[in-house]
């Protein structure tokens, strides 16, 4: 097997050191000497003026740097560094990749140093598969974002909730290839009055990470939770019991055939009702445990897991931001360079199981004239936006929220002609449209093209980037947003999700009549049969009469689905990422590349 060095005691950096370097950098780029007020010092170091000037002083009696202060309070001091900052990066990266030191190299990461000089290929290889001194097998791996909610109620990122289903447990499972349930916390699951109540029998001797066995009023507990924090989702419920330490019975106000597969998804994860959530250290039945370490955590191998103990014996993530744009194309886990051993990744190409779309935000003056809503529609038109900006990355245009529904459906046509007609129609003549868009490049660059575009034709279009962690709310100062949404395994479930989940943008910008016309529509999930031949064929019709009248108003504009070229190291054995890339790290186990 090929392994990597994980040692006990890796190299300590001089983090005081190494910050002050970063912001000074930052600022000025490369000099040899730099001016310095106390107060940039404390700010940079989060510390007190006394502590300041302790550290430069140390930092002066080590020969890190020549340290002169200014005369009198407040004046400026200078500081001048002894050694070149990219071959002290070059070093000090290659020293610690070679240790095996992923933690300090994730946070020398953040740091803000240029990526090149921090994020080499020696530091790469410190990442991926490995075998410790100990025989411990370990994925090493990496999140290029912050981290958004982990708490079940709230979680609205596919990542996210990969990384909860890891450590938590539903009642059921959805599985995506028979498009059925299939048991799990509870062993059985039935309904005595057609969907009005239902009935849930556990499997006895669950233990969760705190050593207690779950039992009904657990669930009780979480279903409740549920119910307080997220209505939305356990709409209709009007009692949660525990007849038995082992039964759960749900209580609904009328039937409802689609409930159970609401209790297979994230937001009803079971959670100990002895234990308080917290979204720093999750606990639950799942097959790892979560542990929190220095810039990122650490999922450890749960050996009492009621469905058997995981192969692999920890992955390790760490945040790391490797791209300030757009995530990459490819999703790698292979961490060292390919060797002739290994003879690299296996490299496929998929379309991510998203889309992304152009909202109106309804409660702007703009969004009110049809004319500009479709003219809107006919100016994007994103094989056009992929051929002028040169982009090299797969295309599929979108025609539905679901890529293997736009695989059979034709491409819609744009015409600036048409766009020209409808502008005039409109005879808008108010301020630019604001487009809100997140700071990434390719993201920008599309909306920039399309303001362009615009301003062409007599339409101003002011571009507003915004932080990846934010979403545009109704009364923001935006009338449209570029944005795109990931479905879970259950795609049927995802999309009611998304279009009822209060977070997301559906509901925030949405118009009114647009919302109870799709609530209305969706209220047709109740009424199919889970398991049914025809469930599936009765979803998807009525996810193409949600999608008409979503798109028939032009209050939403879909424009592609995302795809991605995955690679995946040929010593992961019998794993294979789904269509986000995702890894369920419950199977992954590592091979011999000699086999």
């Amino acid at each position: 097997m090929v392994v990597s060095p994980f040692p006990s005691a890796p190299p300590a950096p001089d983090w005081p050191y190494l910050t002050l370097r970063a912001a000074l950098h930052a600022r000025d780029g490369v000099r040899d000497r730099h001016s310095l007020t106390l107060t940039d010092a404390q700010v940079w170091w989060g510390c007190s003026d006394r502590t300041a000037k302790r550290q430069l002083s140390r930092l002066h009696a080590a020969g890190r740097l020549a340290y002169t202060p200014g005369r009198g309070r407040g004046h400026t001091s200078r500081v001048a560094f002894t050694g070149a900052l990219e071959e002290e990066l070059a070093a000090l990266t290659a020293h610690l990749a070679a240790a095996g030191a992923a933690a300090e190299l994730a946070r020398l990461s953040r740091l803000g140093f240029p990526r090149a000089w921090v994020l080499t290929d020696a530091v790469r290889g410190a990442f991926g598969l490995g075998v410790s001194p100990a025989g411990t097998d370990r994925l090493r791996t990496v999140v290029t974002r912050p981290l958004t909610s982990l708490d079940p109620l709230t979680v609205n990122s596919a990542a996210e909730a990969h990384l909860l289903t890891q450590v938590l447990d539903p009642l059921l499972l959805f599985d995506p290839q028979a498009g059925t349930l299939r048991p799990h916390l509870a062993h059985h699951w039935g309904t005595p009055d057609d969907g009005r109540t239902w009935v849930f029998h556990l499997r006895k001797g669950v233990s969760f990470h705190h050593g207690r066995t779950l039992d009904a009023q657990d669930v009780q507990f979480t279903l409740e939770r549920v119910r307080r924090g997220a209505p939305w989702y356990l709409g209709g419920v009007t009692a949660v019991q525990a007849p038995t330490p082992f039964t759960a019975q749900v209580t609904l106000d009328q039937p409802d055939l689609f409930f159970p597969r609401r209790l297979a998804h994230e937001q009803a994860l079971i959670l100990p009702r002895d234990v308080p959530f917290d979204e720093r250290r999750p606990v639950g039945t799942g097959a790892f445990r979560w542990h929190a370490l220095e810039g990122g955590f650490r999922l450890e191998a749960f050996g009492a897991h009621f469905a058997g103990r995981p192969l692999i014996d920890e992955v390790e993530v760490f945040l790391v931001p490797e791209l300030r744009g757009d995530a990459p194309p490819t999703l790698d886990v292979t961490g060292a360079a390919p060797t002739p051993i290994t003879q690299g990744p296996v490299e496929s190409w998929v379309p991510e199981n998203s889309v992304h779309f152009l909202i109106w935000n309804a409660h702007r003056p703009a969004a009110r004239s049809a004319a500009l809503r479709a003219a809107v529609v006919e100016l994007h038109d994103i094989r056009a936006f992929w051929q002028e900006a040169g982009r090299t990355e797969r295309l599929l245009p979108a025609t539905s929220f679901l890529p293997r529904r736009s695989l059979g459906r034709p491409p819609r046509g744009h015409s600036l002609a048409r766009a020209q007609a409808l502008l005039q129609e409109a005879a808008y003549a108010g301020p630019p449209l604001r487009v809100w868009v997140l700071d990434l490049p390719g993201a920008r660059q599309e909306a920039e093209w399309l303001a362009a575009r615009a301003a062409r034709l007599g339409l101003p279009v002011q571009v507003i980037p915004a932080p990846l962690d934010a979403l545009p709310d109704a009364g923001d100062d935006v009338d449209l947003a570029f944005m795109g949404e990931i479905a879970g395994w259950d795609e049927h479930l995802s999309f009611w999700s998304a279009l009822k989940q209060p977070e997301l943008l559906f509901r925030r910008l949405l118009p009114a009549e647009v919302l109870r016309d799709v609530d209305a529509l969706l209220d047709g999930y109740r009424t199919v049969p889970v398991g049914a031949a025809p469930e599936h064929a009765a979803l998807e019709a009525l996810m193409t009469r949600v999608e008409a009248r979503l798109l028939g108003g032009h209050h939403l504009h879909l424009t592609h689905h995302r795809v991605k070229r995955r690679a995946v190291h040929p010593l992961i054995r019998d794993v294979h990422p789904d269509a986000y890339g995702r890894i369920d790290f419950k199977r992954l186990w590592l091979g011999d590349a000699r086999a």
